[in-house]
This record gives C-alpha cells, structure tokens and sequence, in this order.
C-alpha cells in the first residue's frame, strides 16, 4: 500500500529499501518559494539503528506489510524470551536484543501483542498498563519531601522505579509501560 508522505505519522510502519522502519519523529519545513518537504527520524526495525529521511511534499513510500497478533509472554529461559499467539498457538523464541527495551516489564503470562514481517517476530507491543506487585522498598518517611512524595522500590520483574511513598512492600502498582511512570 502506497502512503503519501504527509499522511505519514508518528509509530507508522514503512517499508524503504526493503528494510522496515517505523517513524520516531517528523517535522515538516516550507521553504520560501519552494515545495515542503517532510523530515523523518525513523528506527531500523530489524536492526535498531536510527536514521533521519528527507522527502519533498508529494512523493510516496511503501507501508510496511507488518500484522500484529494477540500474544502472551510465557517465560524466559536464559537469554531466550518465550512468546505465544493467542489465535494459532505458535510458539516464538526472540533473543534478549530484540526485547531487551522491554524485559523489566514483562512477566509470566501476560498479555502482549507481537508484530509479525514476512513469518517473522520483529517486534513486541506490550499493553499500555501493567499492575506489579512491591517486592522491595524502604519505609516511607511522612515529612520527608525531597523526592517530592517518591521512593525506590524493586518489582516482581526485578525492575527498580520510584514510587509513592503510601505505597509498602506487597502493595500493588500500576505502571505506564509507554513512559515508566506509575499511576
């Protein structure tokens, strides 16, 4: 599928090259007596790497033919991530490199989205709230406001964020997996 360049944007999925691309950012520049033309900041999604994409105003790119599937993260095994879809019950085994972004958020199955290219994993979508229990924390001191309300605690995932400071040992959190806040 065709896609205009100023239909294109932020978290689209193109295709340049033969090498997929989704886009990080974009700004569009008018110069005086000229045509637009649109910068992409876009991240390589096989190999990660980020690169900047000038177009003028009119030309077309190719949309990635990913699909994204329902799936569920069921276990890590060394440095081997274990994936399942919902629909078909395939198995899929990605690396630590491709999921190392995300591993402090996942946990045992839990529900997840998978972006599948040509057969193959590329990508994982991680649902926009997540709620861990407290396994770590220090006590919470009531006057104490030099972390304006917030101390640290460590996740049955084994990641360390900042929480409130009501917030003890076993309690439950919730968390924005999209910018690592808690709610």
């Amino acid at each position: 599928m065709k896609l205009d360049v100023s239909e294109i944007k932020k978290n689209t999925i193109v295709e340049i090259d033969g090498q997929l691309y989704k886009v990080v950012d974009f700004a569009f520049m008018q110069m005086q007596q000229r045509q637009g033309s649109y910068s992409y900041k876009m991240k390589n999604l096989i190999t990660g790497g980020v690169q900047t994409f000038t177009y003028k105003s009119g030309s077309v790119l190719e949309k990635g033919d990913v699909i994204t599937k329902n799936a569920v993260f069921l276990y890590r095994a060394g440095d081997t991530y274990t994936f399942m879809e919902n629909d078909t019950g395939e198995m899929h085994d990605l690396n630590k490199d491709m999921v190392d972004d995300i591993t402090g958020y996942l946990k045992e199955n839990m529900d997840c989205f998978v972006m599948v290219y040509k057969g193959n994993v590329i990508s994982v979508i991680l649902p926009p709230t997540v709620s861990y229990k407290i396994i770590s924390t220090v006590p919470g001191v009531k006057w104490d406001r030099a972390q304006a309300g917030k101390k640290p605690a460590t996740l049955e995932t084994g990641m360390e964020i900042m929480i409130p400071l009501h917030k003890n040992e076993g309690d439950i959190v919730t968390l924005n997996t999209l910018t690592g806040e808690t709610n």
